[in-house]
């Protein structure tokens, strides 16, 4: 080892870039491997044994993941499921925190009785629920504050627990402390308090919800496996429960199946949003790495040529072959030491490791992704420096062990000209770079073409000018009514104002959140004369909206009325279908004035309206519907205000704060420009596109340099030969060719083969596509022409200094 660092001593500049490119791909690579650990791996930190927990998720019959979980189905699973050792809940719920005018946002999950002892965390302070604090409606007003509240409200002081935190206007007393690692189980969601789940109505944060099986909220319903039980088996448990539920409560649990799915598979939280994109990155960082390694070889067999003559007189004299390759695999495991620090020392001091959050869209939920550094990312920097050692230094140390000392002396002379074999190798490992790009450039490519298409897409309604804030008094307490006043009276200052073209609001944004289709409210419907298929999905999705909302956002009426003042709480309730709704349920009659019953009501089709898209541009068409807000509209239930103007909507946002907060004080809201917003469900193909267009980059650059350093090595190898050439009269422009023919040929080859891998792990992934097929030939054809035009710049500059060889000198130096 001493000889190898004394050795590397000696050429500085090779050390300096092999250590460089080595660290650069080792530093991806942590950082790939760092999020996915976080994310994936251990989405929910502090946890105890968390390889037992799964999550149990509901299933519509068309494959659609609804994380919804009502508590009445919760106390049937816990009672029923004789497979698991328990069964937990935690519901999403952001509450206000502080008085009157001083209020703040506090992120919450509101739990089951024994939800510290299923997911085997102990408060560092005080202690958890107790089963008589949370089985009553009301439950008892206490509540465990995370970590970071501690310190940053209380000082961190022990003398925290017995006193109050005023939540939702509701004195809450503290019982315990949770410990600094434990965030929660909404993966990558850092919750500041826990309450129990029975306090949810007395809260105003959940209007009926332990009452009607029916109300439903983003909820993670969490088991843990009993010793011995698999997956499946437990998840066949939970699947027959389901069917049971089904069969016993039709009005609420049609159609409704249950599976069992492993925690990084959940579709609540980060797991859900990211699993699909670091898939694909993690495929990406593992070409990155061969194409880092590749590099690594061909500089290592440069060198192994030039040193040639040292490696003949050390067998001369008596040195075995398997002692060269072990001193070139010990030279290069030195090599990839160091750029194992370089690559730890890049993750620290760039922040890579967290950096996932820099990603994301911009959120007032607080995020942690976990990342950095800790024991299982140095674990994987340990075995991803073992595999870059063996990637990168074994053909180089097997063709100097398997060198005949005859030709090793007679190619390895003062000329050290290089061996055929080596250059025969140093070419292929070009080529496999150039393949490995390829793919790479292919999938940024068509991620970015895929997101931009989507981005097109027409969502059916006007956000020209339009902006959307998104207020939370539900979270703060305030009845049904209360909101709905404020709503009214807001809208009706706005519209005052210069400028103003139009106001509206609603429980939902369309197509703003990654979540999808459920990250709108539905409801079981039965519709009068419709008979459903066996199974049939009935659930459907609808939003709650005022007068106007239409008009405002440009979508069709076609038949019927709008909304109007007098679809008041007291009047019948009635809604409004879309197009798609009235084919698939009227077959294409007339809907005006048809019956469908909801939640034990009977409602009225009032009005249609076109289509648009509700949850993600690229869903097909929908049924959807649309109840007044003054009839549906319930605590518990967020609202959004909209404002159109003839400029910049955003120029509106410190009047709107100015009147909403005259109305009500702990009117606390976010604002977004509704196209913006409307780009929340393409998430993951923006994070797709984003990171393959960095990692595909990094390739570039790295294929690039090991193009570069092939030739130009060439290039001084064959100066004899070149001054030969010109000796007799070769043309500087032929010599020029001649360099820059040989590297473009071992381009070609890595564009076919590299088309062909792109193509097929295209398909692959061609779900997550929007309308671009997985073998566009403008994609193909762009990423062929700019590796092509990467590589002739890579292949000239070295060309261009073989035309610039004296003759005499080149001949003279033999």
């Amino acid at each position: 080892m001493w000889f190898g660092l004394r050795v590397l001593r000696r050429s500085p500049w090779f050390t300096a870039i092999v250590v460089f490119t080595l660290g650069l791909g080792i530093a991806v690579n942590t950082t790939v491997f760092s999020w996915i650990n976080s994310v994936l791996l251990h989405p929910f930190p502090g946890v105890g044994n968390p390889q037992e927990l799964a999550l149990i998720e509901t299933v519509t019959p068309t494959g659609e993941y609804l994380v919804n979980t009502s508590i009445l189905d919760y106390l049937d699973y816990r009672e029923n499921l004789k497979l698991v050792s328990g069964v937990a809940l935690g519901r999403f719920t952001p509450l206000s925190i502080g008085d009157r005018g001083g209020t703040a946002r506090a992120w919450a999950e509101l739990v089951s009785p024994n939800y510290f002892d299923l997911l085997q965390v102990q408060p560092i302070l005080g202690r958890g629920f107790a089963p008589d604090e949370v089985v009553h409606e009301g439950g008892a007003p206490v509540a465990v504050i995370s970590y970071g509240m501690w310190h940053a409200r209380f000082g961190g002081k022990p003398d925290v627990l017995g006193k109050t935190i005023r939540l939702n206007r509701h004195e809450m007393t503290i019982i315990g402390v949770a410990p600094r690692g434990f965030h929660g189980s909404l993966a990558g969601v850092v919750f500041d308090v826990w309450a129990p789940a029975t306090m949810a109505t007395a809260m105003g944060t959940g209007d009926g919800t332990l009452h009607y099986r029916g109300t439903r909220d983003q909820t993670s319903t969490i088991v843990r496996l009993k010793p011995g039980v698999t997956l499946q088996q437990a998840r066949a448990e939970v699947s027959a429960l389901g069917q049971r539920l089904a069969a016993l409560y039709p009005e609420t649990n049609r159609g409704i199946d249950l599976t069992l799915t492993p925690l990084w598979n959940g579709h609540l939280g980060a797991q859900g949003i990211l699993l699909q994109p670091l898939r694909i990155l993690m495929m990406l960082s593992i070409l990155l790495l061969l194409i880092v390694c590749a590099n690594v070889a061909n500089l290592l067999l440069s060198r192994a040529v030039s040193r040639q003559s040292e490696f003949g007189i050390r067998m001369a004299l008596g040195a075995q072959p398997s002692r060269l390759a072990t001193q070139l695999l010990v030279e290069t495991l030195l090599l990839a030491i160091g750029g194992a620090l370089v690559g730890i020392a890049l993750v620290v001091w760039l922040g890579l490791g967290r950096s996932l959050l820099a990603i994301i869209p911009v959120a007032d939920v607080p995020l942690d992704f976990g990342g950095g550094l800790n024991l299982s990312t140095l674990g994987f920097v340990l075995l991803i420096t073992v595999l870059s050692t063996l990637l990168a230094g074994t053909v180089p140390a097997l063709l100097a062990a398997r060198g005949d000392l005859n030709e090793t002396l007679k190619e390895g002379g003062r000329s050290k000209a290089a061996g055929r074999g080596s250059r025969r190798m140093r070419g292929l490992l070009v080529i496999g770079e150039m393949t490995l790009v390829m793919v790479a450039l292919i999938g940024a490519g068509l991620f970015y073409r895929s997101f931009q298409n989507a981005r097109r897409i027409e969502p059916g309604f006007d956000r020209t000018n339009v902006s959307v804030s998104q207020f939370y008094l539900s979270y703060a307490g305030y009845s049904a009514q209360e909101q709905r006043d404020f709503c009214r009276n807001l809208r009706e200052r706005l519209e005052s104002k210069p400028g103003v073209i139009g106001v509206t609001y609603s429980d939902t944004v369309p197509m703003s959140t990654a979540s999808g289709a459920g990250s709108t409210p539905w409801h079981l419907l039965d519709v009068e004369g419709y008979v459903p298929a066996p199974n049939e999905q009935m659930m459907i999705h609808r939003a709650t909206v005022p007068p106007g909302y239409f008009h405002l956002l440009g979508i069709r009426l076609l038949d019927g009325r709008e909304f109007t003042a007098r679809d008041s709480a007291e009047a019948p309730v009635v809604i409004i279908v879309n197009e798609t709704f009235a084919n698939r349920f009227f077959q294409g009659r007339n809907p005006i004035g048809r019956k469908v019953r909801m939640e034990g009501n009977d409602v009225t089709v009032v009005g249609l309206v076109k289509d648009s898209k509700y949850h993600t541009p690229i869903e097909g068409p929908t049924p959807f519907f649309y109840i007044p807000f003054d009839q549906w509209f319930a605590p518990g239930l967020n609202f959004s205000i909209f404002i159109k103007t003839a400029g910049d909507p955003l120029q509106m946002t410190s009047v709107l704060r100015r009147e909403a907060l005259s109305l009500n004080q702990d009117a606390v809201f976010t604002t977004r420009l509704l196209s913006d917003a409307t780009t929340g469900s393409l998430f993951a193909q923006q994070v797709a596109a984003s990171l393959l267009g960095v990692v595909s980059g990094i390739s570039l650059l790295l294929a690039a340099i090991g193009l570069y350093s092939v030739m130009s090595y060439a290039v001084s190898q064959r100066t004899q030969e070149i001054g030969v050439r010109m000796a007799l009269g070769a043309s500087p422009g032929k010599v020029l060719g001649l360099v820059m023919r040989e590297g473009l040929l071992l381009t070609v080859p890595g564009l076919l083969v590299g088309s062909l891998m792109a193509f097929v792990g295209a398909r692959l992934v061609s779900g997550m596509l929007v309308s671009i097929s997985p073998g566009d030939p403008l994609t193909f054809g762009a990423a062929a022409l700019f590796l092509v035009a990467v590589a002739a710049v890579a292949s000239y500059l070295p060309a261009l200094r073989a035309t610039r060889v004296d003759p005499v000198v080149a001949l003279r130096s033999e």
